[in-house]
Formats: C-alpha cells, sequence, structure tokens
C-alpha cells in the first residue's frame, strides 16, 4: 500500500508518497505515487493516560469502546492505568486484563502496574517479571493522595522504584474533601509542594495543572504531562458543568490554563486523562472526564484557530510519548516504523458534539469547542477508518 500527499516529517511538512509493506513505512520519496489524501499526513496519536475501566466498572466504559473512541480520534496506542476494579497490583491481575484485552483492542495497547501499601516491596520484581515476558509496564500512575488509604503511597516510598513511575501529584495536607466543586477543597499547593519535592528525581508528572508546577518541572530532570481540560477548562466553567465538574486534579485558575497553554513548548506529553464515569456517580461528585476521542482533534481545532503550530503538537502528542516510554517504532512517520498515520483536513474544523463520539455516557466537557477529527486513520498499514467508517480488531497487545 502506498499513500501520497502533504507529510509532516518532524520539522518539516513535504509532499512525497510513503510506500508500506508488513505494517511498517519502508520508503519516503516524492517520487513514490499512490493513494492521493486532502489534508495534512499526521503521525498517529498515543494517549499514555487512559483509564478504560471494564471487569467491575464495564457499565461505564470497556477496553473494546475505548480503544474503539480513540482510533475515531486519531490514536493508535494507548496506556491503560492500572486503577480499575479489580486494581492491577500483581502479576497475576495483570497477565488477566492483557489477556482480556487481547481479545478486544482496536488500537495498540499497553498497560501499567499499579503500586499500593501491600505490593510496595515486590513492585520491582514484578515489574521485572513482566518485562522479562516483553510487556512494557510503567509503575503509576503514583497515588501520593487517594481516599483509599492502601493507594496513597508516602513520597519517600518513590526513592525505592527502581523503574520508570508516573506520578499523581497532590499531597494528602492540601487536600480537603472531594465534594463538589473540588476546585474549592482540593488546594493548588497540593500540586505545587508535591512538585517542589520530586521534581528533581527524573519522574513522569500526570496531568500537571498549576502554573508554578509547570514552571519547576521545565527546568528540572523530569517530564510534565498536560490535558486538555486543565489547558482548556478553569473554574468558572463550574456554570457550565454543575455536578460534572470534579476531576482530580481539579480544574485550576484562568491564569493556569492560560500559562499552560501560552507555554505549551514547555510540555512534555500531552494526554487525555480518559477516565468516564456514569450519570449518577459524577453527580455524586465522582473525578474524570472521558477525553480520548477528543484529544487530538482539540489540538488540531487549537491549530485552527492559531493558538498551537502543528509541529509542537506532533511532538507533545507522539515523538515524545514514544521516546520517554520507549515504544520503539512508533512516534514519527519515518522509515523503520509502524505506518500509523491520521489524516486531518484543517479547514474541517467543527463543533464537538458529545452525540456523535463514542462514549457510553453520551457526554464531553468541551462540548461546542472546535475539533478536527481525522477523516482517515492508517494503525500499522491497514486503513481502519475512512469516509466515517470504522474497521474494528485491528489492535494489538504491546509485547516485544
Amino acid at each position: 500500500m502506498n499513500i501520497y500527499g502533504k507529510i509532516l516529517l518532524q520539522d518539516k511538512i513535504v509532499t512525497a508518497g510513503i510506500k508500506i509493506e508488513n505494517g511498517r513505512i519502508i520508503e519516503i520519496s516524492k517520487q513514490i505515487g499512490g493513494k492521493k489524501v486532502k489534508g495534512l499526513i499526521m503521525p498517529a496519536g498515543i494517549d499514555v493516560h487512559v483509564h478504560l475501566r471494564d471487569f467491575e466498572e464495564s457499565y461505564k466504559e470497556t477496553i473494546k469502546n475505548g480503544t474503539l473512541a480513540a482510533l475515531n480520534g486519531g490514536i493508535c496506542l494507548v496506556v491503560d492505568q492500572p486503577n480499575s476494579k479489580p486494581f492491577i497490583d500483581s502479576e497475576e491481575k495483570y497477565l488477566e486484563r492483557i489477556r482480556h484485552a487481547e481479545k478486544f483492542v482496536n488500537v495498540d495497547y499497553s498497560l501499567n502496574i499499579g503500586l499500593t501499601r501491600k505490593n510496595l516491596p515486590e513492585i520491582n520484581e514484578i515489574v521485572s517479571n513482566l518485562k522479562k515476558k516483553g510487556f512494557n509496564p510503567s509503575v503509576g500512575e503514583v497515588f501520593l493522595q487517594h481516599e483509599n488509604s492502601e493507594y496513597q503511597i508516602p513520597h519517600e516510598e518513590i526513592n525505592n522504584l527502581r523503574y520508570f513511575s508516573t506520578i499523581h501529584a497532590e499531597l494528602p495536607e492540601f487536600v480537603e474533601s472531594n465534594r463538589i466543586p473540588n476546585f474549592r477543597f482540593r488546594r493548588r499547593e497540593a500540586e505545587i509542594k508535591a512538585v517542589e519535592i520530586l521534581k528533581d528525581k527524573n519522574l513522569y508528572f500526570c496531568h500537571i495543572s498549576t502554573k508554578e508546577a509547570l514552571e519547576m518541572i521545565s527546568v528540572s530532570g523530569s517530564y510534565a504531562e498536560v490535558t486538555p481540560h486543565h489547558m482548556l477548562l478553569d473554574e468558572s466553567y463550574y456554570s457550565v458543568l454543575r455536578e460534572r465538574i470534579n476531576v482530580n486534579p481539579p480544574l485550576r485558575l484562568p491564569e493556569d490554563c492560560e500559562f499552560i497553554l501560552n507555554n505549551f513548548s514547555n510540555v512534555d506529553v500531552v494526554a487525555s486523562d480518559h477516565a468516564p464515569h456514569s450519570p449518577d456517580e459524577k453527580k455524586s461528585g465522582a473525578s474524570g472526564y472521558p477525553g480520548v476521542e477528543t484529544l487530538y482533534p482539540l489540538l488540531m481545532g487549537l491549530i485552527f484557530l492559531g493558538k498551537l503550530n502543528v509541529f509542537d503538537v506532533a511532538e507533545k502528542i507522539a515523538r515524545n510519548p514514544a521516546e520517554i516510554f520507549g515504544f520503539h517504532r512508533y512516534g514519527e512517520i519515518k522509515v523503520g516504523n509502524y505506518a500509523n498515520l491520521a489524516v486531518f483536513d484543517i479547514s474541517k474544523a467543527e463543533r464537538i458534539e458529545a452525540g456523535k463520539l463514542h462514549y457510553f455516557d453520551e457526554w464531553t466537557p468541551f462540548e461546542g469547542f472546535y475539533g478536527v477529527f481525522p477523516h482517515t486513520v492508517i494503525h500499522r498499514g491497514e486503513i481502519v477508518k475512512e469516509r466515517g467508517e470504522i474497521f474494528e480488531g485491528c489492535g494489538r497487545v504491546l509485547q516485544s
């Protein structure tokens, strides 16, 4: 299969053809013809922070449905987080979820391992055993604050982790409760102080939401992940979202949003923190937003609006996630990599509508925001989305 059009190649855009064989890119050249596509051929996205629920929480999301939503939004690899029910904190539970995922994934799938007080003494051995089996788990997201004390890890224990770890950086002493709206009860200092303590330990900080935390991380040896909701939504959206407002960390001040968006070049990774709940759970204050399907389209919408540039977006949603987490043959359009591509026509920006998305609960906090959805998605050389039609079942569990 060959595809031809405008291609984003790291720091430039060229008009050329891509020759694909056995799922990989084998040549990129102006002399290659092929299927012509309108728009810009981008590397497919990698969402390194999703909560796909399933098992005891299949009423609010499944691996099958969550990866279908990811595919529609131009994501070809997701990293599932372990705080599902049951919590993935052992090799046995990890492999059980992997076996389940193998039957249903619509994009490529990786799974992290969870850290608890109980498995803390053996976490390094668990990760080592899983890596020997060919899996690529990080430890995370490590909860410094959690409503369940079993999952709340003292920050001093981070020093004992030998493997790459992702951190939910909120210190419990600055969290009063999770009542609605939780931005009144989970203070900004919870994140700022946690980052101040841990910033020099070569860690990956999930969903950074404050100006001060991003400033500190950007001059340290650690990594900063941000989400679209912490870039685009602030405390004032309580008037719009009402009882659905809660997310951890909470929405912050308008100046935090503005700083993150204006300093997007200092961000390492953008991820969705996709965390769906049922309508009743949201009304009761459950924290989390669905977001995997709108992650890439929202960023392309910001390009349409002139607020981001396409090279930064490709770096934060594809190249950096692949490099930081060691996903070989992902992240860029280059010879030798998997042919994971998403084709966007920037002129086709549209208002996001929950009813057009694939979430079980037909709701999104980004209702009415501009988005650009890919009209064509190619996964490992196979067309999996074209002209609005999605082809399921092409995903794989990541294993070397």
